[in-house]
């Protein structure tokens, strides 16, 4: 038996040794992450143009509230205000983090960005950390979002 878990381990080492590493994923220019900034922007601002203007017309949202799955930035703010308005949500801020994943191409990125959001809950402070997942796609006018999902950490 233990010849077996020798020669096991002998195997792993000599494929892990001519294994290529995987290089890091490019760092997002401000080009990538501006439409990123300008719906955090827009919605920290109450200005819900702004922020909606930073997405595709057709983007795919997910988040943990109720129905859960959005075919617009717009029907996401229809749901999310009536939710906040429901639970006493008030003073909403997004703060995004540096993105820890990226996968950019020609015309489509991919983009993991830590987040902690902020806001009043009935009157009171609260904080939610967790995890935008962005899709984007770049067209004649550069960047939008194609879609994102929330994770709460």
């Amino acid at each position: 038996m233990l010849k077996g878990i020798v020669r096991a381990l002998a195997i792993c080492g000599a494929l892990l040794a001519v294994t290529p590493t995987i290089a890091a994923a490019p760092m997002a220019d401000a080009t990538v992450l501006a439409p990123l900034q300008q719906f955090a922007d827009g919605m920290n601002a109450g200005d819900f143009k702004k922020a909606g203007a930073a997405y595709a017309a057709s983007a795919s949202i997910i988040d943990e509230f109720a129905p859960h799955h959005w075919n617009s930035f717009g029907d996401w703010l229809r749901d999310a205000g009536a939710f906040f308005k429901a639970n006493g949500v008030t003073d909403l801020h997004i703060a995004l983090g540096k993105a820890t994943d990226t996968q950019i191409g020609a015309h489509e990125a991919y983009l993991v960005v830590p987040t902690v959001l902020t806001s009043k809950t009935h009157g009171k402070p609260t904080t939610e950390k967790g995890i935008f997942t962005f899709a984007l796609v770049k067209g004649a006018a550069g960047w939008s979002i194609a879609g994102w999902a929330w994770t709460t950490l």
